[in-house]
């Protein structure tokens, strides 16, 4: 007995590994709440007479107690089954330590009794120790087994299916999910409601929901009462919860809507807003309120009843920016219809954008169960659409610098970037010299432009600033104001113009004026071009004559720098140059050992234009700058190919007879350096081609001599 007592610790320090034992416990299955016998067997090859093993116990088993039987293969042996710290215990023994029989077979069993839930459970033996009949522990093994309580179970998506608050009249339906958790196919057979005047399911029955698999249940409702409602759907199936009844609640309402209709119009006109009701109930009376926009402009006396009121009244009012409305009857008749038009009120569309018009307050009373009740289910706003014209223009304008002998005018264009027309009605100057060319009131149709003339009319000569405001029928701008700035002078304007040269020759500068205003005076500075910062001219001696424009005029020529040359022209008495366009001027300049053919700039700066009022009248730019090339040409090599030819003798008609001849170097056909090129020039080259010939005959036929010294 002591050898049997023995602790586990010893038992397994003596185990040795040399037999072929195994313990296999066997698999079972069984309904919820059902009894299932549990068989332990052994396979052995030692002689075994006695065996102990434990088993962790899952709570949904339960031992029966006293329910451990002995099998056949035990002859001389006892058994204990017991349950501690959800641990199975397992022990057969023998006092006289007697063998069980055979090799093979079963030992023991004992029952479990099964919980509710489904579940395959492992039985796993742990702590296994084989005796021998000698007392001595032997090797062994174990092969688990398992119980599976087998049963369907439906899980549901929700207990509770809420349809809320919905029209009564209309047919509703929601699904409830059911999700079998179970290891047995659910079958579902029925759904009980508890109305089913009003609720139904369309699902077909019997469902079966295989184990894992999830399936909807169809819920209708077809509401036909007012009032919270609080019922019922039962589940029948073989469920092993009995928990299968969903709770079906609704707050259903009679539908009885306010609808305010779109609307829309141009701005600045009248268009009627709409007010329509479709009602279940029967409907007595009203109360209407609107927060009318700064954009509606309520019509006085414009609200009024369809024809859908019998013997109703009607109260309308506006104050503070709130439209309010009443209608009762004094019989509580009822209005005619469930469905159109209840009223309507007129606004003046004063805004550029549409808006949602919707009301403040609304109520509509009907007679439940002779008590008078707000049925207003609902109210919903409408849109009105503002289309309106929109002025986009310039806000400043800068009429420039026009001289007084042209007219001053500034092309306004106006644009309507709006929905509607756009009416300009008026255009104001604060400034009597401004005005617009066309006839007002000018319409500009939507998405297009037009232009306003601006003209100035005075010929003061000055800066002038006005402020031009255009009133048309924008709503966001019904005034616009336009900064105007401008500037009147007398055009009186000087040019140089250098003359292409060549290189053994002077370059003239003609000086033209153009001048609205008689000029006693004028003054200018040349800046002479410079090759390698040295000037390629000088001021020739007696370089400055004066055309019959400035006949009696005087200079006075100033070397100011190295490449710098001031002018005074002067006239002595009371003498100017009448107003006209063209020369009064010649400046020569010869060239200087710097120059070399190429492309030259000449400047004139620092110009003033003086009057009988000493007033510098010039109008130009601060410098003027005339271009010109110097060739290294022969005089009369007007084609350029170094050379003095008839060639260039028919150039020079050519270009007499203004045919353009290409090449054509003009300084070279300037043979009496007069400035223009004319027959006396082709005459000139053909006296120049003549003489070469002469020279050439000389050359040919008289004897060389040597030069003498002078």
């Amino acid at each position: 007995m002591r050898r049997l007592l023995l602790s586990m610790a010893g038992w397994l320090a003596l185990l040795t590994i040399h037999a072929d034992n195994l313990i296999n416990i066997s698999s079972v299955q069984g309904i919820p709440n059902e009894e299932v016998t549990v068989s332990v067997s052994l396979q052995n090859s030692d002689a075994v007479a006695a065996l102990q093993l434990t088993i962790p116990l899952d709570e949904q088993l339960t031992l029966v107690e006293g329910s451990e039987t002995l099998g056949a293969r035990a002859t001389d042996h006892q058994v204990t089954v017991g349950v501690k710290d959800g641990v199975l215990n397992v022990m057969l023994y023998s006092l006289n330590m007697t063998a069980l029989s055979g090799t093979s077979g079963e030992v023991l069993s004992f029952k479990l009794k099964l919980g509710r839930e489904p579940k395959d459970i492992n039985l796993t033996p742990s702590q296994t120790v084989l005796t021998q009949t000698d007392g001595q522990p032997t090797s062994v093994s174990s092969q688990s087994g398992s119980v599976s309580i087998r049963t369907a179970k439906a899980q549901y998506g929700s207990m509770n299916v809420d349809f809320g608050h919905i029209p009564i009249r209309e047919t509703y339906t929601q699904t409830v999910s059911v999700t079998n958790v179970g290891n047995e196919p659910l079958t579902i057979t029925a759904l009980n409601f508890s109305d089913d005047d009003v609720f139904s399911s369309t699902t077909t029955l019997p469902l079966i929901v295989e184990a894992g698999d999830t399936e909807e249940l169809n819920v209708t409702y077809q509401p036909v009462e007012r009032g919270s409602v609080e019922e019922t759907m039962q589940v029948m199936c073989n469920n092993i919860s009995k928990l299968n009844t969903i709770t079906l609640v609704a707050d259903p309402f009679a539908v009885n809507e306010l609808h305010v209709q779109n609307a829309s119009g141009v701005s600045d006109e009248e268009v009627t807003i709409h007010l329509t009701m479709n009602n279940m109930d029967d409907i007595t009376g009203f109360q209407f309120e609107f927060a009318l926009p700064d954009a509606l402009k309520y019509v006085d006396g414009s609200f009024a009843l369809s024809d859908r009121k019998v013997d109703h009244s009607l109260l309308a009012t506006m104050n503070g920016g709130v439209l309010r409305a009443i209608s009762y009857s004094s019989n509580n008749t009822a209005f005619t219809g469930n469905d159109g038009e209840i009223a309507s009120f007129r606004v003046k569309l004063d805004g550029r954008n549409g808006l949602t018009l919707e009301a403040q307050k609304a109520v509509l009373t009907a007679q439940i169960k002779n008590i008078t009740t707000d049925v207003l289910s609902a109210k919903y706003g409408g849109y009105v659409n503002i289309t309106s014209p929109q002025l986009s223009v310039q806000n400043n304008i800068d009429m420039g610098r026009v001289p007084v002998t042209e007219d001053c005018t500034y092309e306004l264009s106006l644009y309507n970037y709006g929905g509607a027309p756009l009416n300009v009605s008026r255009v104001v100057f604060d400034n009597e010299a401004l005005s617009v060319k066309e006839t007002l009131p000018l319409t500009i149709a939507a998405g297009e432009s037009k232009t306003l003339t601006v003209e100035y009319n005075s010929i003061d000569e000055k800066d002038f600033s006005a402020t031009m405001q255009i009133y048309s029928n924008d709503p966001d701008q019904r005034l616009v104001n336009i900064a105007m700035t401008g500037n009147r002078f007398a055009p009186n304007y000087l040019d140089a113009d250098a003359k292409d040269a060549l290189m053994g020759s002077d370059l003239r500068v003609n000086i033209s004026l153009d001048n609205y205003d008689a000029i006693n005076g004028f003054q200018f500075d040349v800046k002479i071009p410079t090759k390698n910062n040295v000037a390629v001219y000088r001021p020739q001696t007696n370089g400055v004559s004066f055309t019959s424009r400035a006949t009696g005029m005087n200079a006075e020529v100033r070397q100011i720098d190295d490449t710098t040359v001031r002018y005074f022209c002067y006239f002595l008495g009371d003498i100017s140059i009448d107003r006209e366009n063209g020369n009064v001027m010649k400046l020569s300049f010869e060239p200087t050992g710097a120059l070399a053919d190429g492309t030259y700039q000449l400047q004139v700066t620092d110009i003033k234009l003086g009057t009988s009022g000493l007033a510098d009248k010039y109008a130009g730019t601060s410098t003027l700058t005339s271009t010109f090339d110097v060739f290294d040409l022969q005089l009369g090599d007007v084609n350029g190919d170094d050379g003095v030819t008839i060639f260039d003798a028919v150039q020079v008609v050519s270009y007499i007879l203004e045919n353009n001849p290409t090449p054509f170097v003009e300084p070279a056909a300037d043979i009496n350096g007069d400035g223009d090129i004319t027959i006396f020039d082709a005459v000139s080259i053909v006296d120049i081609i003549l003489n070469q010939q002469a020279s050439a005959k000389q050359r040919l036929y008289e004897p060389q001599r040597e030069l003498e010294p002078q």
